[in-house]
């Protein structure tokens, strides 16, 4: 420990190790085979963070406590960036996106993109919201067994497409939900492995040469270091099925942009903001750049709400009175809830946001620091991976009594307001929280609704979570519908 400036600090080498991490590769071994495991371990430690021992050079961290989670994102959020392992794995499918990006290409695009999401913009969504939902049921037939996973990501797969890009994706969203779900796959197999650090722990050297140097050499090295945002090459079986999905999502995207370029006419949508955007210097967008906003936000849009979904009425079948109360409020509503019959689906949606406490969609993610900062107390170094796990945090007996029962009473508004603000992470926090919370917030009680007010749900097997990029159902929760009468 040292003093500096009257704070006592204390080397980064002192944090607490993290439990594991016991093989040659530490906890880059514990992590790719058994994710959720080596993450089951760290629930309700005290320690408010902790170090994970990873091959050298490579220093990472975990942020345990939401003291220290408000501490890097919020207070000190200009310190870190969206961590180049996340970046590197999702640069094939959202490359550039909102959602990778860092410096001043972000906050270019989240300002093109914030009114979209304003309270009133959202109000104009719940009628398509609605019909999604509808015209998704309006396939089934009393006594079907469906994986409810593949039905609620059709029809917030729709409901993307059709609010943000003005979009008929419902007749290609088994193709799109299968590349999406390589491209996933992919994304959430790459992590930690010998490729991605290589690719990173080269760009970082060919980012401190441009740094250093000048003239010719630096630009050289930007280039080289441009060069290795994504893989190189891709090898193997995973490598040609993701080199596919790539070829099918490019298309789509492609004749989307084509199809509004030749119509010219404003829609009012994110298409039509990304067509007309202008850079300072009055330069447009380029399709690339355009492609990569437009998968970012597809994904964005659906992925989290319909595993949000799927997992309510998963944990709802197992809760009869829950359920039983849910379908209530469904009826209230009607045939066509709107925006209207929001405040009568209140347990809908707080059954929604304990659905998302238990299986958070985005399960980890983190941030790495671009100078050297203080967290906790300890220093941190630049280039340090601080990683936050919501999955753990959702589970710290603390802040949530008997943590693995679904209880949708704990998001009472005088339940939320006694919890700490930074407890609870679905949809990240900071500068850059997720720009869709409140359309997910709107959009999960309305298609409830419409769900449960047509159909009953009988859970056929308990699913248990998948920890790829994202946390889906292993299984997809396996339900058979009954039609109600």
């Amino acid at each position: 420990s040292r003093a500096v400036g009257g704070e006592t600090r204390r080397a980064f080498a002192s944090i607490p190790k993290a439990p594991g991490g016991d093989t040659f590769l530490g906890h880059n071994a514990d992590f790719r085979n058994d994710r959720l495991g080596a993450l089951r371990r760290l629930a309700g430690l005290e320690s408010p963070v902790l170090r994970l021992k990873l091959p050298l050079p490579v220093r990472a961290m975990i942020a345990n406590h939401p003291d220290v989670v408000q501490e890097t994102l919020v207070e000190k959020a200009k310190h870190f960036d969206k961590s180049d392992m996340l970046r590197f794995s999702l640069f094939p499918l959202a490359g550039e996106g909102i959602f990778t990006s860092n410096g001043e290409l972000w906050r270019r695009q989240r300002k093109l993109m914030a009114p979209l999401f304003h309270v009133k913009a959202l109000e104009g969504y719940a009628p398509d919201m609605v019909s999604c939902a509808l015209r998704t049921i309006d396939r089934w037939r009393d006594g079907d067994e469906l994986s409810l996973n593949a039905e609620t990501t059709r029809i917030t797969m729709a409901v993307a497409g059709k609010t943000l890009f003005d979009a008929d994706t419902f007749s290609e969203a088994d193709e799109l939900g299968h590349a999406l779900t390589v491209t996933l796959d992919w994304a959430g197999w790459i992590i930690g492995r010998p490729m991605a650090i290589a690719h990173i722990l080269m760009r970082r050297r060919f980012g401190a040469l441009a740094e250093s140097s000048s003239g010719r050499i630096a630009e050289l090295a930007r280039r080289a270091e441009l060069g290795v945002r994504g893989p190189v090459l891709l090898f193997g079986k995973r490598g040609r099925e993701l080199a596919a999905a790539i070829v099918v999502l490019d298309e789509q995207v492609q004749r989307m942009i084509d199809e509004r370029r030749r119509s010219k006419h404003d829609h009012g949508d994110l298409l039509s903001r990304l067509l007309a955007a202008r850079d300072d210097d009055g330069t447009a967008m380029n399709d690339r750049q355009i492609r990569d906003e437009i998968l970012t936000l597809f994904v964005a849009g659906h992925e989290t709400t319909a595993t949000g979904l799927a997992w309510t009425i998963h944990e709802a079948c197992k809760s009869p009175r829950i359920y039983d109360e849910m379908e209530r409020e469904a009826d209230a509503a009607g045939d066509a809830p709107s925006v209207a019959d929001l405040p009568k689906l209140d347990l809908c949606l707080r059954a929604f946001k304990e659905a998302l406490r238990l299986y958070p969609p985005v399960y980890i993610f983190g941030r790495d620091a671009n100078k050297d900062v203080t967290l906790a107390g300890y220093d941190v170094p630049r280039n340090t991976n601080v990683m936050m796990s919501p999955w753990v945090l959702h589970r710290h007996p603390h802040l949530w009594p008997d943590p693995e029962r679904f209880d949708p009473e704990r998001f009472r508004p005088e339940a939320e307001a006694s919890r700490h603000r930074y407890a609870y992470l679905p949809f990240s926090a900071g500068p850059r929280f997720c720009l869709g919370i409140h359309f997910a917030y709107m959009e999960a009680p309305l298609v409830l609704a419409a769900l449960l007010r047509r159909f009953r749900f009988e859970l056929l097997r308990e699913d248990e979570p998948e920890p790829s990029a994202t946390l889906r159902p292993r299984h997809g929760v396996r339900v058979r519908v009954r039609a109600r009468r």
